[in-house]
This record gives structure tokens, sequence and C-alpha cells, in this order.
């Protein structure tokens, strides 16, 4: 099996930044977070939006009336967060930032933590450990975090290397995973419907975590309350089926 180059995350997000919100769909995702946002934080106040991307998350908490700092550790997604603030009306704080390099300023300053969209699968092992007290250090004594991963216990199991394909007025964007042991490369591949020979293909690597090991991760942190769901609407995850996990856990007071 051919091996692309696996590139950082930061480079991966550079290279698809420019169709990203054409692959996410991103006005109908931002309808079901505004949504989905005003149960989750029942109270306004201070966010931190952790791999912000395009600022999806960000845009969709600041229209609920939250004050939004955004992260990210690609600088052409935070160009595109800043275009789309600017296009929705609403201020965000955005800055060029892994998990592992936010400013220990920011400590206790939020009231949410967020990290939607499958960010903690780039990270390790030994950095999810650390990404993990990084949240709880962010956060205010009863604050809440939200973060989202894919449930890669079901994808290796089904053994199914397509994730999605998409035709995005005329531009083919294909998401697929090669299996490399306990890892994953994440790939997507992208060209115009007229012209399939002038493609685009980036790659970069996952690590698939389980509800056990984030579950354990809190716990050592200090989290309470973790709940873990399959979607938005808080439905009860279940591993062998649910195609996503959410998880919610709260600072100690």
């Amino acid at each position: 099996m051919h091996k692309n180059k696996i590139i950082s995350a930061a480079k991966f997000y550079d290279g698809i930044s420019e169709f990203y919100d054409k692959m996410i769909d991103f006005e109908n995702n931002l309808a079901l977070r505004i949504k989905a946002y005003q149960n989750i934080f029942t109270e306004q106040g201070k966010a931190a939006d952790i791999g912000c991307g395009i600022g999806l998350d960000s845009i969709a908490l600041a229209l609920n009336g939250h004050s939004v700092t955004a992260f990210d550790i690609s600088p052409k997604m935070i160009e595109q967060t800043n275009l789309n603030a600017a296009k929705y009306n609403v201020n965000i704080s955005s800055q060029v930032h892994s998990f592992q390099t936010i400013s220990k300023r920011f400590s206790g300053k939020f009231n949410y933590v967020v990290s939607v969209g499958n960010t903690i699968a780039h990270v390790n092992t030994h950095q999810l450990k650390e990404t993990i007290n990084v949240m709880y250090r962010l956060l205010l004594p009863g604050g809440k975090i939200f973060i989202h991963i894919l449930n890669y216990k079901l994808i290796k199991k089904q053994n199914k290397r397509i994730n999605n394909i998409a035709n995005r007025d005329g531009k083919i964007i294909i998401r697929f995973y090669d299996f490399r042991g306990k890892n994953l490369d994440f790939n997507i591949l992208s060209f115009l419907q007229n012209s399939p020979k002038e493609f685009k293909l980036v790659t970069t690597k996952h690590y698939p975590h389980t509800k056990d090991e984030i579950g354990d991760y809190l716990k050592v942190a200090g989290f309470t309350k973790v709940k873990f769901t399959k979607n938005f609407s808080g439905e009860r995850f279940n591993a062998s089926n649910s195609k996503d996990l959410f998880v919610e856990a709260v600072r100690k007071l």
C-alpha cells in the first residue's frame, strides 16, 4: 500500500483551509450548534474554543452571547475564523496555538472549554493527558468542558477506509483512512470534477483515543460529572454503533 507523506496538523489544515467551509457544510452545522449550545451551556460566560478550525463553534457560541477566545494550530484556519466572525458580525479573540502552547495567562479565565471536530485525535496518548490537564487549568472552578472525537473503536472494527465523499460546487472532496497498526493516517483528496488529474492529497496522523482512555485522564485531572454521549442532543454513547463520542465534564468547585 502506498504511503503518502505525513504532515503536521498545522500544515494539514493550512492545506485544506480554502475549501473547509464547503467540506463541513458550514451554514447547516452552524444552525445545529447554535441550538445545541443553548442547552449545553445554559448561562452566558467566557468560552475557549480549542481547535476552532474556521470558527464554526466559536461563532455559534458568540451568537449565543458568550465571550469567545478561539485557538487553532493552523494560521490559515485562524484567518478564516476572523473572516467568518466578521461575516456573522461577532467579536472573537483568535490566537494561533495548540493545546500545548496556550499561555498560562489564560489559566482560570474560562467558564467553558470546547474542543469539537475531532481535535484531540491529533495528539498522541502522552499528549492527551497533558491536553486534558490544560483544559482543566483553563477553567474556572465549576467550569465545563465539551469535547468530541470520532468513535475509532467502531471505525477500526468496520475497517471502512472511506469516511466521506462530497461534491461541493463541482469540487470533489474525499476523506479516507489508512490503517497503520494502532494508529491511522487521515487523508483528504480533493479535485475539480472536470479536472481529476489535478488533485491535491494531504495526510496527517490520527490517534484513536477511546472512551475509557479519555475517562481515566479526566478523572486523574480532577474532573467530575463526566458524561459520554453520541451527539449534540445528549443521547447515550454506545461504543458498538455510535459514530461520534462527545464528552462533558466539570472542574471541581
